[in-house]
């Protein structure tokens, strides 16, 4: 009489039991990979938002002029920092397609603590009246702190100085030397330093060009 083989009862329930065990540390690693993957795509966009609003900042600041603008026929300086706001002349834009556009403009960075975001707004015009509407775009989201200071060498929250002629047009066109700008976004604390040395455009006037 021939002897059948086979898998008994309990040798069953421990293949399934440990199948079960195998299968459940599996999930698990692979969630830990897919959460890995989903914070670095995160971290990775975070930066990458970052790295561009750095960049924004550096082009408006390297092409930053002393140049006076009339808003609603009264005239501003050529930067002003008063109470958190910060805005400035800037030269540099071109009109390929000769539609007009003016070489100089107006930009605004403009924090909303409420929302946690840094906006850019950008006046196409230094001379601007009330009904004009800026260009705004999102620089940064995440922010949970921003202040920016003038460095002329020393630091100072407002421009222009509280010691210059306000009577005297010539400091109205007076720009420092540069803007530092601390800022805290998504728990991680950054400073800025930019110049506002616009030599080409100063060697221009200089040249009476």
């Amino acid at each position: 009489m021939k002897r059948s083989y086979g898998f008994t009862l309990v040798e069953l329930l421990v293949a399934i039991a440990i199948f079960a065990v195998l299968s459940a540390l599996g999930w698990k690693v692979f969630d830990y990979v897919v959460k890995v993957k989903e914070r670095n795509a995160e971290h990775e966009a975070k930066l990458s938002q970052l790295q561009e609003a750095y960049q924004q900042i550096l082009r408006d600041t390297v092409q930053a002029v002393p140049l006076t603008a009339n808003i609603n026929g009264e005239i501003q300086p050529a930067l002003v920092l008063q109470n958190g706001r910060f805005n400035f002349s800037k030269t540099g834009v071109t009109d390929p397609l000769n539609q007009g556009l003016a070489p100089d403009e107006r930009i605004e960075y403009q924090y909303r603590a409420d929302e946690k975001k840094l906006y850019r707004l950008k006046f196409r015009n230094l001379n601007q009246t009330g009904n004009d509407q800026p260009d705004s775009s999102v620089l940064l989201d995440n922010v949970e702190q921003f202040k920016i200071v003038v460095l002329n060498p020393s630091e100072s929250d407002s421009w222009p100085d509280r010691a210059a002629d306000t009577n005297n047009k010539d400091s109205f066109a007076m720009l420092p030397r540069g803007i530092k700008i601390n800022l805290a976004v998504s728990g991680t604390e950054y400073e800025w330093l930019f110049s506002l040395l616009n030599t080409d455009y100063l060697q221009d006037k200089k040249d009476g060009r």
